[in-house]
């Protein structure tokens, strides 16, 4: 499992570290440097663990990826109720290697039930079809053919199970591929 630390902290980003390849026999890369990180193909990796300030400062990249990531906080910080695993930086060591436990297990699950990710052009389609855009429209927008957008729509409904543009377009809002469906 390919995991990125990416904190402005060297402490911690290497005692995450430790844990990391003690308990779970993996080891992870670590970025002090937001811009080293994305320098460096910030999508191969399968999990993330970030503060929400760096989460917040790159929605783009983060949200469509909230499944993977691993949310920390320090004591006395409120975290907003969300669906990412989070992590406070003072709990104890078992507690924290429970958590790392249950969230390596829920990556695993999640890889089971959506082997496939969607390609970058699949993002695209999707971005345009849930903010109401039609397939002629699309492959005007994108300079593909019909046949590719229909073709490209076939593997969003069998990679997502989504039938409906409705569905498409509450899927992508909900998962951060568009943050305004009116923003055409």
């Amino acid at each position: 499992m390919r995991i990125a630390i990416v904190t402005p902290y060297t402490l911690l980003n290497l005692g995450l570290k430790h844990l990391l390849q003690k308990y779970f026999d993996t080891t992870p890369i670590l970025y002090n440097e937001i811009s080293e990180f994305f320098n460096n193909a910030p999508e191969q990796f399968d999990a993330y663990i970030l503060f929400a300030d760096t989460i917040i400062g790159y929605s783009d990249f983060f949200l469509p990826r909230k499944s993977k990531i691993i949310l920390l906080a320090s004591e006395g910080s409120h975290l907003p109720e969300t669906s990412m695993t989070s992590l406070d930086i003072h709990e104890s060591e078992e507690s924290l290697l429970e958590k790392i436990q249950q969230f390596i297990e829920h990556l695993d699950k999640q890889s089971e039930i959506l082997p496939h990710e969607l390609s970058p052009r699949e993002t695209e389609v999707l971005r345009l079809v849930a903010k109401g855009l039609m397939n002629k429209e699309i492959a005007d927008r994108l300079n593909i053919s019909i046949n590719t957008v229909l073709s490209h729509r076939k593997n969003l409904t069998a990679k997502l199970g989504i039938k409906t543009v409705s569905g498409l377009s509450f899927y992508a809002m909900m998962n951060g591929y568009i943050s305004d469906i009116d923003d055409k």
